[in-house]
């Protein structure tokens, strides 16, 4: 189940567009201790508990909001919900239109997910947030698959079985995805000096450890499976370069090296 945050570069810096990857048991535990957590800190039915403060309802605390959406996060990483995220820097992506923009961050994200199913040697749905202008783009990543950067086309439909919506509310598991999501985008807005570095560094570690990767001599690698930057192209800007460095850097340091990005060449 995919989301998308950062929609602007008012609200921050990168585009952001990911999700959680989760097994049918997943599912039930993550609903199972959803429902604990709710009930814990107060939410009643038709209450959303989301990442933002300002989705708080009016009878939830926010020491208890922020303990809520503390303990959603360790309940994901304990069950062992993977998280796949794609970045892109804002005045790279306005070049396109949004809906351009969105549809590059669901094809990116569709061939990760087909990846992971494929080395599973399993099968899946694909739900992403409800996004009216995109019915016809999940159809053409169901018939004829994510386009590539060279203009193929890569058919996903032997493993992903269904692409479809989902809207908040509608489960639990689309408050797991918010709260994923916006927590990844508190440390990556934290990065470009909006946020807490303190903060960030208590959030990002659980969140680093979900993110989908290869182990390789002790290091997770995390490139082209759970994170993805982009563009891929070089980067010519000197800037733009040194705001993606330092986004790297931050997140590294956040994660307390649990999660790498290899150099090139490496796995």
């Amino acid at each position: 189940m995919t989301d998308e945050t950062n929609n602007d570069s008012v609200s921050g810096t990168f585009f952001i567009y990911g999700g959680l990857v989760v097994t049918d048991a997943q599912l039930r535990e993550i609903h199972t201790a959803l429902e604990a957590i709710r009930s814990k800190y107060g939410y009643l039915p038709g209450d959303s508990l989301k990442f933002h403060t300002r989705s708080r309802p009016a009878q939830v605390s926010i020491p208890d909001s922020k303990a809520a959406k503390r303990e959603v996060i360790e309940a994901l990483e304990r069950i062992g919900a993977r998280l796949i995220i794609y970045v892109i820097l804002h005045d790279i992506a306005n070049s396109q239109t949004a809906d351009t923009r969105q549809k590059w961050a669901l094809n990116t994200v569709t061939y990760a997910y087909y990846r992971l199913l494929s080395e599973e040697n399993a099968g899946g749905v694909f739900l992403m947030d409800r996004d009216d202008d995109q019915h016809t783009h999940l159809a053409s990543l169901f018939q004829t698959g994510p386009q590539m950067a060279d203009g193929r086309h890569i058919a996903v439909s032997d493993r992903i079985f269904l692409f479809g919506m989902t809207a908040n509310n509608s489960s639990h598991l689309s408050s797991a995805v918010d709260i994923a999501l916006g927590g990844f985008r508190y440390c990556v807005n934290t990065a470009g000096g909006d946020g807490a570095q303190v903060v960030a560094g208590e959030i990002f570690p659980p969140l680093a450890r979900m993110l989908w990767g290869r182990e390789v001599g002790g290091t997770k690698y995390i490139r082209d499976r759970g994170f993805h930057s982009m563009p891929k192209t070089e980067i010519k800007s000197y800037s733009y370069k040194r705001i993606y460095k330092n986004l790297f850097e931050k997140l590294n340091d956040y994660s307390g090296g649990d999660a790498d990005t290899p150099e090139e060449g490496q796995p």
